[in-house]
């Protein structure tokens, strides 16, 4: 290693990894892939760091869980440029219709 650079580097910006990164997120989201286990009682990190930690992770469980939501199911089939199946159509065409449904009898 040089003199010049004797810290981590932080891949996504070729810099050294300070206490905080440009984006505002704290350094223990810089450690190792499973050096913090969620469960782990003998964890040392702080009751702030696994509360963030915690809302990180349920905000992360709720956007996935939209972006699912938001699926239609010939999307699949699309984005491999294949033509959906009949069922696929099918179904999306009923979810159309029971959206359209919902919005009329405004429930969306």
């Amino acid at each position: 290693m040089s003199e010049n650079n004797s810290g981590a580097i932080d891949p996504a910006t070729g810099s050294t990894l300070s206490h905080h990164n440009p984006a505002g997120n704290t350094a223990f989201e810089h450690g190792k892939e499973g050096a913090h286990n969620r469960i782990d009682s003998k964890d040392e990190r702080s009751i702030a760091n696994n509360l963030r930690d915690a809302e990180r992770i349920e905000k992360r469980e709720k956007e996935a869980e939209e972006a699912a939501s938001h699926k239609r199911p010939t999307d699949e089939a699309r984005s491999h440029g294949n033509e959906p199946s009949r069922g696929a159509k099918i179904d999306e065409q009923l979810e159309l219709e029971e959206e359209a449904e919902l919005k009329r009898k405004g429930k969306i």
